[in-house]
């Protein structure tokens, strides 16, 4: 890979359809022993009197979201994440990472996608995958790869001048995020063993934030995804649990404290009431540490908020190798 890559060298590849989501439903649906609520009342359209059953994901069934005739949208509530499912006697829980007062919370953020992947992916067989990640490397070998400075990085260098998401999935399709293992760390700097284990990415994909039934059928089927969110001089005093409600002006490269845009992991999804009107909302998962935003049910801890899905900017998905 060159030191200096640039858009150009970007290979983005495609998400999953609906069919291949089915096909992983069917697959998985009748073998793998979930502990988690399904969602599994149909629904009858009141305008048009149709009946949609739910939608069968992997991880969760969740509700139809509209009728395809009028297009009415269910107003069923429902709250569902990543984190709080056992699939296969596995639990899919993961670290709250922190990036402390670094603006890396993109490379924070990939980092939790891939933690909550290759635990879904061992989950499938019923293993429990859950040797942390060293984050701390990622910094140093995007800036050695990339010639960048992370979370400095020129807006003409970026992808729509903002997003730097997808030069940290394409930097480390090739070296890996390594895996701290303790002891053996230093065994391996003397030569005296193996190398350090990997985790790498396949591909990546890009997905369109205004297709919601798409996003939460990722989700459902254990994608994790990166997301964007813009925020704003009040975000550091969200509690945890609570809806977050974002700026909606234009995306702008100048960044500021009144004009931040922050990286965060999307593990989750749900609908309840914005303006007395029914909206998706995501269960995002932050990098600001286990105290960012606290809980008074988890003894002041917590790492996780709601982002209303039309909040959302950018959506970036991953496979493993």
């Amino acid at each position: 890979m060159s030191s200096t890559l640039s858009v150009s060298q970007l290979v983005i590849g495609s998400a999953p359809d609906s069919f291949q989501l089915d096909e992983l439903a069917a697959l998985y649906h009748g073998q793998a022993e979930r502990d988690t609520r399904d969602y599994v009342r149909s629904w009858i359209c009141p305008s048009c009197k149709k009946e949609y059953k739910p939608i069968e994901n992997i991880l969760v069934d969740l509700p139809p979201y509209e009728c395809k005739d009028c297009g009415l949208k269910n107003d069923a509530v429902y709250d569902w994440k990543i984190s709080k499912t056992i699939f296969n006697k596995v639990s899919l829980d993961f670290k709250i990472y922190d990036q402390a007062n670094k603006r890396h919370c993109t490379l924070y953020a990939v980092a939790a996608v891939v933690d909550v992947s290759r635990r879904v992916e061992a989950a499938k067989r019923g293993i429990l995958a859950a040797t942390p990640l060293d984050v701390i490397e990622m910094v140093t070998v995007y800036s050695d790869l990339t010639g960048l400075i992370f979370g400095l990085e020129p807006p003409e260098k970026l992808y729509k001048e903002y997003d730097n998401a997808p030069f940290v999935l394409e930097t480390f399709k090739s070296p890996g995020i390594p895996l701290m293992i303790g002891p053996y760390d230093e065994m391996v700097k003397k030569d005296s063993a193996d190398p350090i284990p990997r985790l790498r990415i396949k591909s990546y994909f890009s997905v369109d934030a205004s297709n919601v039934p798409m996003v939460t059928r990722l989700l459902a089927s254990g994608y994790p995804l990166v997301a964007s969110i813009r925020t704003g001089c009040l975000f550091e005093y969200l509690k945890g649990d609570q809806y977050y409600y974002s700026k909606r002006e234009a995306v702008l490269p100048r960044r500021t404290a009144e004009n931040e845009l922050h990286s965060v992991a999307v593990i989750g999804c749900g609908l309840a009431s914005k303006n007395n009107k029914p909206e998706i909302f995501y269960s995002v998962r932050d990098s600001k540490g286990i105290e960012a935003h606290s809980h008074y049910q988890k003894r002041n801890f917590g790492g996780d908020f709601y982002a209303w899905s039309s909040d959302v900017i950018d959506l970036w998905g991953l496979y493993l190798a």
